[in-house]
């Protein structure tokens, strides 16, 4: 069985020490011409640079310097909230599949990377410190199809910003994001000095493969309360238009922070992912 990772690339420099696949000002063995120096201040006779140094007047030795490629920071933000765990194969499932395949490509382009599971609170069982060897990482990842957190919000969004690096950080936020515009706002805040990808998991059955008439019992995700409602042709219009009217809102509210949203409504493609960088993030 293939492994499956997409290609994603950043558009700032790394300042990480670690060798890696992204522009950084890291001074090393790269192929980005970083300027020159002489020879006492940057020892390596391998870059002595003939012409540059034939040409001063007072002698000295003048040797290339070039940037390396680094790595850079990434981080996976999921959301295990109640209303994660709608639908007959769970939101849960998707953002596991995702997750995976996210730490697929970190590990291909040599990069650090960690998760941070949150509902109400952000538990210490759900934290895998960044590492470029992503075991806890691997493990959590294989936790996250189990949880049922039937009575849990997301009030510890609040806390996420708090386990990120100092170093500009790519994030994943895999979410739903059935949560206060409030919450949302305040961790973009939060997070201004980092480059945020908001996966946005929506399911069909939510909204536009309802039944067209009926008597049917709702278990509102988020309180787990069962509600009775009668399903007329009109109160399906309006749960349509409200599931339209919040994609728009959240399209607008990311895009106001420089953050896209991926919204993945069925299976998830790589590729889909490579382009939506390809699109957004020029390297």
């Amino acid at each position: 069985m293939s492994v499956e990772f997409f290609n994603y690339h950043i558009n700032w420099k790394s300042k990480a020490i670690h060798p890696g696949s992204h522009k950084s000002d890291q001074r090393g063995m790269g192929i980005e011409f970083a300027g020159h120096s002489n020879l006492l201040d940057y020892p390596d006779p391998r870059r002595i640079d003939l012409r540059m140094t034939m040409r001063d007047p007072m002698d000295q030795v003048y040797v290339r310097i070039f940037n390396q490629r680094s790595a850079t920071p990434i981080m996976i933000f999921n959301d295990l909230s109640a209303s994660m765990t709608f639908g007959q194969a769970s939101k849960l499932e998707r953002a596991a599949e995702i997750a995976e395949i996210i730490k697929n490509s970190a590990y291909h382009n040599r990069d650090a990377i960690g998760l941070v599971g949150f509902h109400d609170t952000v538990n210490d069982e759900w934290i895998a410190p960044l590492s470029y060897r992503p075991y806890l990482t691997e493990s959590l990842i294989k936790k996250i199809t189990s949880e049922k957190n039937h009575n849990k919000g997301s009030h510890g969004i609040s806390k996420l910003h708090q386990y990120l690096p100092k170093d500009h950080t790519l994030i994943f936020f895999i979410s739903d994001f059935h949560m206060p515009n409030e919450q949302i706002t305040m961790f973009l805040n939060n997070t201004r000095k980092h480059t945020v990808v908001p996966i946005i998991l929506w399911d069909k059955n939510e909204y536009s493969n309802l039944p067209k008439f009926g008597i049917t019992t709702f278990t509102d995700p988020e309180t787990f309360e069962e509600r009775t409602i009668l399903l007329r042709k009109k109160l399906i219009k309006n749960i349509i238009i409200e599931f339209n009217q919040r994609k728009k809102h959240l399209i607008k509210l990311f895009n106001s922070f420089d953050a896209p949203p991926f919204f993945v409504e069925g299976e998830f493609n790589p590729d889909d992912m490579t382009h939506y960088f390809n699109e957004y993030y020029h390297a």
